[in-house]
Formats: structure tokens, sequence, C-alpha cells
């Protein structure tokens, strides 16, 4: 028996969940009686910072039914909530609400929409309103987002931070970005696809998992029953999902052959330093081949300090020479039989690159069923904070490697285009492979400081990597 006795109860009472825009505060009101017409803006004080939030009575059919399925104990599989939303479908539409209008209204609907409310709810004009003040700051907070192309980018597939856009928003292309090489390598490798294409891949998963799920029904034998009515829904997902995936794909390939051009016109600029200042002379190209190495030297030695500079470089500059050196051995041994020997040697490097990725990828995978493992058998906080930390390390460990994968794809058929420009001499391409060689023996020298081990490419916060930096003594 409990000591506590019996327990008096209560008639359930419908609330409506919402997140505060300000503070990101998840709050509930109740819902009015009788219930407003649909559409009609509700105006709720958030308990936490008084903030007015507006929000739109459609939402309370829809949040009490489902209160009412979970009470009654015969709820349906709930969705999981996005975490990243599109420009079609926005995270959240409070800002879109709050302005009144569309998801999809274009900026000079935003800008006539905000002229209307702010000169409708500016304090001035409703001094005896208390709330005047904080619903024109709601007002401007909306439009300042939404009226900004990159904020309102951020906004769909994020949501609200804190209320200000200038809290940051969590972005993998972003993050990929900063981590690989920053702005500086642009120029160089172009933007990393991988970033994107993980955000588009929780994108797509998360638009999946939100779809309402039928309950499953079933015969005598546990086998499923399918009705005519899910049979088609179903059909209709894998038609949308196929569709889905030849838009991204076709997206994909647009932005590589974009990416490689780019590429292409900055790599034939720098080079241009070479064969525009060579002259035919012995003499005096091993002049310019020196100032050329030099000029390399300089540019390699500031791109080292960038995040993950030495490694990047290394990568580069192996495509560079692997690819010069081809050119060079086919235009210059009997039959091309040089240009052949590297071609063997490069598609060699290529399937070790792949393997070390896949190798790396299931060492990662290893930790996490570790952690799985020793979280069912019990495990210390010391533990697993142990293994949390390896995770950390073999993780980034693995994107760069997919990363590098990329990187050198893309830059292999960067500088195939290069050396074939069909616009210039043979003598012309045969100086853009000599200046493309010293390039890339300028970025493959380029080493770590001190006695770094050159396999461990991570370099985050952790009690391993900190103890590693103390022992090669640049802690």
């Amino acid at each position: 028996m409990s000591d506590y006795g019996v327990l008096p109860s209560r008639a359930r009472v419908p609330h409506v969940p919402l997140t505060c825009t300000q503070c990101s505060t998840p709050i509930e009101y109740l819902a009015p009686s009788p219930p407003p017409p649909p559409g009609t803006p509700l105006r709720i004080r958030c308990y936490k910072c008084s903030t007015i939030i507006t929000h739109q009575s459609d939402a309370i059919q829809n949040q009490t039914a489902s209160s009412s399925k979970r009470a009654s104990g015969t709820s349906t599989p709930q969705p999981r909530k996005r975490k990243i939303g599109t420009q079609d479908r926005p995270l959240e539409t409070a800002y879109y609400e709050i302005l009144g209008v569309e998801v999809t209204a274009t900026t000079d609907e935003i800008k006539k929409a905000y002229r209307r409310l702010a000169i409708k709810h500016h304090p001035d004009k409703n001094r005896d309103d208390p709330s005047a003040e904080e619903t024109f700051k709601q007002i401007s907070i909306a439009y300042q987002v939404l009226s900004d192309p990159d904020l309102r980018k951020k906004y769909n597939e994020f949501g609200p931070k804190e209320g200000t856009p200038d809290a940051g928003f969590v972005d993998p292309e972003e993050i990929f970005s900063a981590i690989f090489g920053g702005e500086r390598f642009v120029p160089i490798i172009g933007h990393i696809s991988l970033g994107k294409d993980m955000k588009d891949a929780l994108q797509n998963e998360e638009s999946d998992n939100e779809e309402p799920v039928a309950p499953v029904q079933r015969d005598t034998k546990g086998r499923e029953i399918i009705s005519p009515e899910e049979r088609a829904r179903r059909e209709e997902k894998r038609r949308r999902k196929e569709e889905r995936e030849r838009q991204v794909d076709a997206a994909k390939q647009k932005a590589r052959a974009e990416r490689v051009a780019q590429l292409v016109t900055e790599l034939s600029r720098k080079l241009s330093i070479y064969t525009e200042s060579a002259t035919g002379h012995p003499q005096q190209d091993a002049d310019v081949a020196n100032s050329w190495r030099q000029i390399c030297e300089i540019e390699a030695n500031e791109l080292k300090g960038e995040s993950y500079g030495v490694e990047l470089l290394n990568a580069v500059g192996f495509v560079y020479v692997a690819k010069a050196k081809h050119y060079l051995a086919t235009n210059q041994t009997f039959m091309g039989m040089g240009g052949w020997l590297h071609n063997i040697q490069g598609k060699y490097h290529v399937f070790s690159e792949t393997v070390s990725t896949v190798r790396s990828a299931l060492e990662l995978k290893q930790v996490f069923d570790q952690i799985a493992e020793a979280e069912k058998s019990g495990m210390s906080p010391e533990e697993k904070k142990k293994l949390e930390e390896q995770a950390a390390e073999k993780g980034l460990r693995a994107l760069f490697k997919g990363a590098k994968l990329e990187i050198e794809s893309v830059l292999r058929e960067t500088c195939d285009r290069v050396l074939a420009d069909p616009t210039l001499q043979s003598s012309k391409l045969h100086l853009r492979a000599e200046a493309l060689q010293i390039l890339g023996e300028a970025y493959l020298g380029v080493k770590k400081e001190g006695d770094a081990n050159e396999d461990d490419y991570v370099r985050v916060e952790t009690n391993a990597s900190r103890q590693r930096a103390a022992n090669a003594g640049y802690a």
C-alpha cells in the first residue's frame, strides 16, 4: 500500500502548447471557450519574459484534438518534430503570423504588411494600451528577419534563436566551411558540398518523419492489413521521395559544374603569373620558375595557419603534382607510356583513400556501439566521457576524410580542364603544367609545426587531445 493515501484528481482541461519567440521557452495557454473562429489572432503573454506573442487560433483545434487522443489512450504514433525547415515549409511560422503574411510572401508583400501594422500598432497611437510597445517590438523583429533574404532563409531553416538574428544559427554548411579551411581556401577548393548534403539529408529525413503515421492494423495471423487508401498514400509518398531525390541530384550536378568552372577560372588566373612571364629562354625561364616557386611558398605558409590548413594544402598539392606529372609524361614519353603509369598511380591513390575513409567511418561506428553497450550495462560518468571524447575525435577524422575525397575529386576535374584548354597552344599548356607542378610542390612542402602526428587530423578540446599536445611540447 502507498503511504500517500488516495490522491484527488480533476477534469482534464485542454491547453495549447507553443514556444515563446523571445526567450524560446516552451509554454502553453488555456484554450478560450467558446473557441474563436479559425484565423483569429490571439495574444499570449509569456510567463517567463512577459513578451506578448501573437498566435493563430487555427492551432487550437489541432492541439486540443491531439490532447484528447492522448487522454483517451488511443493515440497514434506521433511524427518527430523537424529540426531543420525548408523555404517552402519553415520550421516555425510565428514571424509570418505576426505580420499576417503567407510563408511564400514576397519582399514587397512583407514590406506592405509591416508598414500597415507599424502604423496601426505604433505606441504613440496606442497610449492607453500597455502592451502596444511590446507588440510594436515584435512586429519590428519579424520584419527585420523576414525582409532580409539571408536572415529569412536561416529563420525558415532553424527558427528564431533568443529572438535576435545575431544569436546565431547552427548551419551544417557554415560549420564545414569554418572547420575545413575557411574563406581563404574557397578560391582553391570551392565550397565543400558535404555540409549541404548533410543538411539536405536532415531536411528530407525530417520531412518524411513529420508526416502523420496511420495506426497499424493486423489480421489474426499478425500480418499487416493495408487499406486501398493507405496503399495509395504510401505510393504517393514513394513517388514524392523519388522526385525529390531527382531534384537533389540535378541540383548537385549543377552546383558541382559551377564550382569546377569557378575553380578553373581561379587556377588559370593564378598560373598565368608563370605562363605569361616565361620567354622560352632556359636561363630566363629558370629565374621565372624560382620567382614563381617563392610566390607559391609564401602563399602556402600563409594558408597553413588556417583551420586544417596543412592537411588541405597537402591534399591539394598532391592532386596538382599528380595531374601536372601525368600531363608532362603523356606529352614527353614514347606513345604516352609515362602518362599511363601516372594514371595507374592516381587510381590506386583514389582506391586507398576511399578504403581509409570507410575504415574511419567503421571505427566511429564501433565507438558508438561501445557507448550503447556500456550504457545498457551501466557505466561510470568518467568512462562515458572518455568514450564520447573518442567519438568526437573519430567523428571529425571521418568527416575530414570524406571532405578530402570530395575535394580531390573536384580538383582532378579542375586540373583536367585547365590542362586541356582548347583556346591555348600546346606550348602554353606545357607551361601551365610546369607552373601547376611547382605550385603543388610548394603546397606539399608545408609541414606541421613540431612533432605533431601526421595522421592526427582532429584538434578538438578533449582530455586526450590536450594530453597529446602537452607531450608534443606545444601545449
